[in-house]
């Protein structure tokens, strides 16, 4: 049976121990982006940081090589961006991945919610297993970027 509303999504979040203002080159910025969204380099984001911006994700690594298309939804300076992806039809035609940043005393809230678009029911709980652990993962890559550099 088909479901009746077929948009659905996660989130994940990290508290950053630092303002902002030093968060967001992380989220704006393919480059910076480009090494925590994946394990680096797997990964090699590019993209032009306004709305209707194209947006391109190159895979490579030891056994896969495929490009992800898609544009830049949303680009709020210092607060958000959102990612409309095309995707393998595997859970779904696309995607969408919105990273919000929220103060959180002095320190930052890095949200990212993952949502798809036209997702079949019976797939969901095999899309979150799939993202849900990796986005943790690169949430904290970010972390350590940050420190690292900053």
């Amino acid at each position: 049976m088909a479901d009746k509303n077929p948009d659905w999504g996660f989130d994940r979040s990290l508290v950053i121990k630092a303002p902002a203002v030093q968060v967001w080159p992380h989220v704006a910025d393919p480059i910076r982006l480009s090494r925590w969204w994946c394990p680096p380099p797997t990964v090699q984001i590019d993209f032009e940081p306004r709305v209707d911006s194209p947006y391109e994700e190159h895979y490579r690594d030891d056994s896969h090589e495929y490009v992800l298309t898609g544009e830049i939804t949303v680009f709020d300076e210092r607060c958000c961006i959102a990612i409309l992806r095309r995707t393998n039809g595997r859970f779904g035609r696309s995607d969408s991945v919105e990273i919000t940043l929220q103060p959180h005393g002095e320190d930052t809230k890095v949200v990212i919610v993952h949502r798809f678009d036209d997702i079949p029911f019976e797939r969901r709980g095999e899309a979150r297993d799939f993202f849900a652990d990796g986005w943790d993962f690169s949430l904290e890559l970010l972390r350590r970027n940050i420190l690292r550099t900053d």
